[in-house]
């Protein structure tokens, strides 16, 4: 029996964080700083370069005036903004395994390391991942973090493909205090991650139900024995029936009743059965997340199930440590025969 996958995975853009509540019309970007004009920053310094010509135009010192205290507030907030920056850590953990595909929720140690100085009216987003490994549901928005104080959030994260993913940085900004620059920068970030294949729905198959055409093949063990029959192909040898066997000169196996819980073989072949190569990386896809999704619902069904693959085969079992450890294999599993895809 073939389970059914879903083909077409969800769809996951990079949201793009809403800092200064505008859109930026110019960006400087210098010695991991980041700096952008809003539209607002923008009015700004055309008000300032009119009063500087007004005041050139006429001599008055009224107009300078005014032009000192524009100028000094631009100055301000670039100080400003950068001391709410500075010494600012995260460190990071998921509260539970990560699926690709689903959202799985990131909790996050903000530590402002200043002495004297809080901070205010930060954005935590993830820097532009140019392999499009992952993305954010939303930036995470802090308005006050207290002087050597930390912060506790959680932040939505969208792992895009299965296996290793590290994160080493996060992107912080700020509008602080005027809303005219925003000013960011990423710091450092010490996380890796085991993503799981993604879960989706299956049709799951009832005991003595066989498959034999090398994609997700599954074989089912009972409790107790109902009948004997002639061996088919990708029937486990520890069923032949020995004396039945050598009585009749042919292979016979053991069917079992369906009661109680029951066990299920998931065989991964990554090879194509009618060319015998190995198979593409869409191919591979594909029936590691039938055999990822056969594993799951059936271990939360409450059968027990073992994986079998070219280099790897469990024991059975349906305990959650035992999900996670296939859910890992099934994670890094690579093509063989293929240099770039050999097994880390």
């Amino acid at each position: 029996m073939r389970s059914k996958a879903i083909d077409s995975p969800t769809q996951v853009s990079q949201l793009p964080p809403p800092e200064g509540g505008s859109k930026p019309v110019f960006t400087l970007t210098l010695h991991n700083r980041t700096l952008q004009l809003t539209r607002e920053g923008g009015g700004f310094v055309v008000l300032v370069l009119g009063v500087g010509l007004g005041a050139i135009n006429t001599g008055n010192n009224l107009l300078y005036l005014i032009l000192a205290m524009c100028c000094s507030l631009i100055a301000v907030s670039g100080i400003l903004s950068e001391i709410v920056l500075k010494k600012i850590s995260v460190t990071a953990q998921p509260l539970r395994s990560i699926h690709a595909e689903d959202p799985a929720s990131l909790f996050l140690t903000i530590t402002n390391g200043k002495k004297y100085f809080p901070s205010y009216s930060i954005h935590i987003s993830a820097p532009t991942d140019a392999r499009g490994r992952f993305a954010l549901e939303s930036p995470l928005y802090v308005l006050h973090f207290p002087a050597e104080g930390a912060v506790q959030k959680s932040i939505r994260l969208i792992a895009l493909n299965r296996g290793m993913l590290t994160l080493d940085s996060l992107k912080i900004s700020t509008g602080f205090p005027f809303g005219f620059f925003i000013k960011s920068k990423n710091i450092p970030l010490d996380l890796s991650l085991v993503v799981y294949p993604p879960i989706s729905p299956v049709e799951l198959p009832v005991p003595n139900e066989i498959s034999s055409d090398g994609v997700g093949l599954i074989q089912s063990r009972g409790d107790e024995l109902f009948a004997l029959r002639e061996f088919q192909t990708g029937d486990p040898l520890d069923n032949v029936h020995w004396k039945s066997s050598a009585k009749t000169g042919t292979l016979r196996v053991k069917e079992f009743t369906a009661g109680g819980n029951h066990s299920f073989t998931i065989f991964l072949n990554l090879e194509n059965v009618k060319t015998n190569q190995p198979l593409s990386s869409q191919s591979l896809e594909d029936r590691v997340k039938e055999s990822a999704s056969l594993i799951f619902h059936l271990i939360q069904r409450g059968d027990e199930v073992n994986l079998k693959a070219h280099d790897f085969e469990s024991g059975f079992g349906n305990s959650e440590q035992h999900l996670q450890s296939l859910m890992k294999y099934l994670a890094l599993v690579k093509l063989p025969q293929s240099p770039e895809l050999a097994p880390r």
